[in-house]
């Protein structure tokens, strides 16, 4: 018989073992085959009466109304840590008192940019850039990356990067990006 934690003692577990997302809850659930019985797959379902979403049952709080993004910079700077991961560490740690996940606090564009690492080349230099390789589309542009060494300032993900950028250019969405990218 599977026995399945009461949702308080699944949401005590898991804020112990500092689970912070939808995405983490999954790692950490199937780590162990006891923690796949006691655990529900889908907890919001399961606990649907106690259910009050991912935040609450993580208890990661967003704190985007008391930290502004240019402070948790500078935080991070001065602490010397450079990625993702560290931030993380930092937090689960106690060293420092912030957000988990500071991509929901207004001004954050990217862990790069936050981190002050050196920013990609400008719209229009990426349109010169990839107009050059004669590219058709998304896919060409793949294999290109497989087969090629892609400048370091140039990302491989253009969508994400440079979406915004085209629908300045291009409000109407004709052509498409990709298209527009490599024509």
């Amino acid at each position: 018989m599977n026995y399945k934690l009461t949702y308080q003692q699944a949401l005590e577990l898991i804020r112990d073992n500092k689970v912070t997302s939808a995405n983490d809850y999954m790692r950490f659930r199937n780590s162990t085959p006891d923690l796949k019985s006691q655990l529900p797959y889908q907890p919001m379902v399961f606990y649907k009466d106690h259910w009050k979403g991912w935040d609450e049952f993580t208890g990661v709080e967003y704190l985007t109304s008391e930290h502004d993004i240019e402070s948790l910079q500078k935080l991070a700077l001065s602490l010397n840590l450079k990625t993702k991961e560290e931030w993380q560490l930092a937090i689960n740690t106690k060293q420092i008192e912030a957000p988990v996940h500071i991509n929901k606090i207004k001004g954050f564009k990217n862990w790069n940019e936050f981190f002050n690492k050196p920013t990609y080349i400008d719209f229009a230099s990426l349109l010169v850039f990839t107009r050059s390789l004669k590219l058709k589309t998304q896919m060409d542009w793949r294999e290109w990356c497989k087969l090629n060494t892609r400048p370091k300032d140039v990302p491989f993900n253009l969508r994400k990067n440079y979406f915004d950028d085209y629908l300045k250019a291009c409000p109407t969405k004709k052509p498409s990006f990709w298209r527009y990218i490599f024509q």
